[in-house]
């Protein structure tokens, strides 16, 4: 969840927005490891949540609250495959784990044993008329994100956001890295936005075995990524999506000036009043020591 959440704020800008309904998020890979970064527009209430989560004991951690569905599906490209399932069951993926990058660095051998293996036919978001349309795609399906992009085609055409988790090395045998899926959000009208964090490790084993890890971390691996529906091009964007693009913005990746870029729009449209947008840019908080663009995470 970010640092600069903050409630008055967020409901300050969604009063002056006035959306037809609440934000909608998908989140494919749903494991309830980490906070996600949504949690707090989800605890207001302001957004309602279907998730996807294949792993059936990931899958029995989500306990979902009055704006969310979880339903125990694998999402893909129509395809039937074989999941994965790792000793980290983080790691668990529809391709199997790429034996160089585990030894490359070392710490990920174990973790990345694959213990036993699940035959499935996966679902395409496209297919599935019991979704809406959505504001925000999450994704974080250890290497197959470009298999959930060619089954979510249409769905594509429509969100205001994608947030990724994107690979800079292969730890899973074919997976696309982030160029790739950079290529593929392109086509659909979404840029590269910003990182909301980066994964270093630092190398292991032989003489680098005692230096400090922490201080050492320097291969990145992967982090999560946010691609943002091009403003270059505002005319291709309507009220509605500009005004959830506005409400993400500020409450999940906080990219307070993709918020105001998008309130000037609107005032410029007639669709939102020129005074309540001013006072909610009033309380846009100083970003100079805070940013987490590019920030790296480290082994400890």
């Amino acid at each position: 969840m970010g640092a600069l959440f903050d409630r008055k704020r967020a409901e300050t800008l969604i009063d002056a927005l006035a959306p037809k309904r609440r934000t909608r998020v998908v989140e494919v890979g749903a494991n309830p490891i980490n906070a996600n970064p949504y949690g707090e527009l989800l605890a207001m209430g302001a957004c309602d949540v279907w998730g996807f989560e294949p792993e059936e004991k990931a899958f029995a951690r989500l306990t979902p609250g009055p704006h969310e569905t979880y339903l125990q599906i694998a999402v893909g490209d129509g395809s039937a495959g074989v999941l994965h399932v790792c000793r980290s069951v983080s790691l668990s993926s529809l391709l199997p784990p790429d034996p160089e990058t585990t030894r490359f660095f070392q710490r990920l051998a174990k973790p990345a044993i694959v213990e036993r293996e699940v035959a499935l036919t996966t679902a395409r978001l496209d297919d599935l008329d019991e979704i809406p349309d959505f504001d925000l795609l999450k994704i974080d399906v250890q290497g197959a994100e470009c298999q959930v992009y060619a089954g979510a085609m249409r769905r594509l055409d429509h969100v205001a956001a994608v947030i990724s988790e994107v690979a800079f090395v292969p730890l899973y045998v074919g997976q696309p890295l982030l160029d790739a899926q950079m290529t593929a959000l392109r086509a659909h009208g979404l840029d590269l936005h910003k990182f909301l964090f980066l994964k270093a490790f630092s190398l292991r084993g032989g003489m680098n075995t005692g230096l400090r890890k922490s201080g050492h971390g320097n291969q990145l691996l992967d982090g999560d990524a946010v691609f943002l529906r091009s403003l270059r091009q505002p005319d291709k964007i309507g009220d509605e999506g500009l005004k959830h693009m506005a409400i993400l913005a500020d409450t999940v990746f906080e990219s307070f000036d993709v918020t105001v870029r998008c309130l000037d729009l609107l005032v410029g449209r007639g669709a939102v009043g020129e005074n309540a947008a001013r006072a909610y840019v009033a309380m846009v908080p100083d970003q100079a020591d805070t940013t987490v663009a590019a920030k790296v995470k480290k082994e400890k």
